[in-house]
């Protein structure tokens, strides 16, 4: 380049140099924009391809149908050889396969090791993460599928605790055909389970209060069933003992009025039991009791049950006796009969049921016994062994035609068991029968038991004792003026507070001995009157016993009369030897 000054021609070489370096530098970015475009438009399509699957699972008619969908996601959106889904069974020691695509193992169920489970990853609702197993380890459930590569998620329920997962893998046979790169789709692939498993807790949320509404529904039908049938046998009975002129036969029916009417009773407090659970506050006694004496009581209310279907009711419990504890023994009972009654209900005519109590540990200060009942029935599938504390649920549909009942027994019996600080263990085989068993710690009463109380009849005598009965129900003030006829007593009747306080108000002072009332009364209720009968000018307002007595059963009721004035409770329906008792009690003692 004759006559171009040696510094320009420089400047021009440095200047085609820089074009040069430019023009590569925009190849390799043009280059990486392909390649960064490629893979969004992968990453777009495997998000539709999510949205579709999503959408899919969303609609899905049921939960096998949802599970089989979330399988196939796995398959056609990660391009992978194979897909499932599986659930942790209840006990946590084996995966249940319940939805599938190209699943080819013959085998369903997969034993689960403590190792595999105490992952974090699987363990910790926080720190989820998609698992990539290549090959599956030595402590993997899946170690025997003859898998090359597999990656799963787990699926956490609504309680924030695992119950199974989501997977895909590739097996050993395919690993040169299949390619897998797990630093590719992990992220992805957890984006993916986290929507099926939020899908996943709704549908099971939904299914849950679809069968919880069906089963309050089952629920109260039965127990208008239950109710009509002592009712029908109270009712019936009645107007056959009033068209009756022979002794026998109305002795008969008062017997099966007296029978249905205890029937009933039972199913009411089954009803304000599961009450108090629902609310917080079943709350347990602590009181001096012997284990033995629980144990006969429960064996002979039930033996007629028994014997009346031919079933052979045992009693085994060798080491109780000269026992003495301190709990509860009426809920204790509670349970034994619930137990009992079901074994005996569940059991053919032919078969056997046994109660058994141990003390399988003693020292000083406490005992730990065991209680089991055991029977020969029909048994339990493992499916209905899942569900039968719910609340309001059978065994199936036709348990309640078929046997009675309102499914509530077993529900308070693990309520109660557990407020004594243990649980109900069961085992049963379907065609085999079935066993329940609990453990509870008692402590040792070591003061003298009291020596046993004379069986004849209490001779009551109240001659001198004036009694005011306030109850806006007749039949209620004619039924305790019937009790109290025999006992020498002077009554009174009135039928609201405000009568009760002014009758009161116009007796001599020392006048009245005891007031029985009535809580929920029109005008004036009980408690109010109470309080009104204590704020009186006079020495006796203060001292005069006054006694509620009430269908208002639960303990906050007795709270709340006690809280108003009054020394007493006594529920309603009234048993005669009960109002007896706690009237001589409280009038000796006046």
């Amino acid at each position: 380049m004759t006559g171009v000054p040696d510094q320009e021609l420089l400047e021009l070489k440095k200047l085609v140099k820089e074009l040069n370096r430019q023009t590569v530098r925009n190849e390799v970015e043009k280059q990486n924009m392909r390649i960064i475009r490629h893979r969004l438009d992968l990453q777009i399509e495997i998000f539709s391809q999510i949205h579709r699957f999503t959408q899919r699972a969303f609609f899905a008619s049921s939960l096998e149908e949802l599970m089989d969908i979330q399988a196939e996601g796995v398959v056609d959106i990660f391009q992978l050889e194979m897909g499932a889904t599986m659930r942790l069974d209840i006990g946590g020691d084996r995966l249940t396969l319940f939805g599938r695509c190209n699943f080819e193992c013959e085998d369903s169920e997969f034993p689960v090791s403590k190792d595999w489970l105490a992952r974090p990853e699987l363990l910790d609702f926080r720190r989820q993460q998609s698992v990539v197993e290549s090959p599956p380890g030595r402590y993997s459930p899946f170690e025997k599928l003859n898998l090359a590569h597999l990656i799963y998620l787990p699926i956490f329920g609504n309680q924030r605790n695992m119950e199974g997962v989501i997977l895909g893998g590739i097996s050993k046979e395919g690993a040169e055909i299949y390619d897998f790169s797990p630093e590719a789709i992990s992220l992805l692939f957890m984006v993916y389970c986290q929507n099926m498993n939020g899908i996943y807790n709704n549908r099971v949320a939904l299914d849950q209060a679809k069968a919880a509404g069906e089963a309050k529904s089952r629920f109260l039908s039965n127990l208008s069933h239950e109710i009509r049938t002592p009712m029908n046998a109270i009712i019936g009975m009645t107007q056959i003992a009033g068209r009756s002129d022979e002794p026998e036969e109305m002795k008969k029916c008062i017997g099966q009025i007296s029978l249905a009417s205890r029937h009933l009773l039972g199913l009411v407090n089954d009803v304000l039991d599961m009450s108090k659970i629902g609310e917080g506050k079943l709350v347990l006694e602590n009181t001096p009791f012997s284990p033995e004496e629980v144990l006969k009581n429960v064996f002979d209310s039930l033996l007629p049950n028994a014997e009346g279907k031919g079933v052979a009711l045992i009693l085994d419990a060798p080491d109780i006796h000269d026992l003495t504890l301190t709990g509860d023994s009426l809920r204790l009972s509670q349970v034994l009969i619930n137990f009992i009654s079901n074994a005996i209900k569940f059991t053919p005519e032919g078969g056997r049921v046994t109660l058994e109590a141990r003390v399988a540990t003693q020292d000083r200060d406490k005992a730990l016994l065991r209680f089991a009942v055991t029977d020969t029935g029909i048994g339990m599938s493992e499916e209905v062994l899942s569900r039968i504390f719910t609340p309001f649920e059978q065994a199936d549909n036709s348990t309640s035609r078929k046997y009675g009942g309102t499914g509530l027994g077993l529900t308070i019996s693990k309520n109660i068991v557990e407020l004594m600080g243990s649980g109900i263990h069961v085992e049963s085989r379907e065609n085999e029968g079935s066993r329940f068993s609990f453990q509870v710690w008692f402590d040792l009463c070591h003061e003298k038991k009291a020596e046993a109380a004379d069986d004849s009849p209490a001779i009551r005598d109240f001659t001198s004792r004036n009694i005011l009965i306030a109850d806006d129900v007749d039949i209620n003030r004619e039924i305790i003026v019937t009790f109290l006829t025999d006992t020498g007593a002077e009554m009174e009747c009135v039928s609201n507070g405000r009568e009760a306080v002014d009758r009161f108000a116009a007796s001599e002072e020392g006048h009245f001995d005891l007031i029985l009332m009535d809580v929920q009364m029109p005008v004036m209720d009980g408690c109010e009157a109470t309080r009104e009968i204590r704020k009186l000018p006079r020495a006796d307002a203060a001292s005069v016993l006054i006694y509620a007595m009430t269908a208002n059963a639960f303990r906050e009721d007795m709270q709340m009369v006690v809280e108003a004035g009054m020394n007493g409770h006594i529920s309603k329906p009234v048993e005669y030897d009960i109002v007896m008792d706690v009237i001589d009690k409280a009038l000796k003692e006046r």
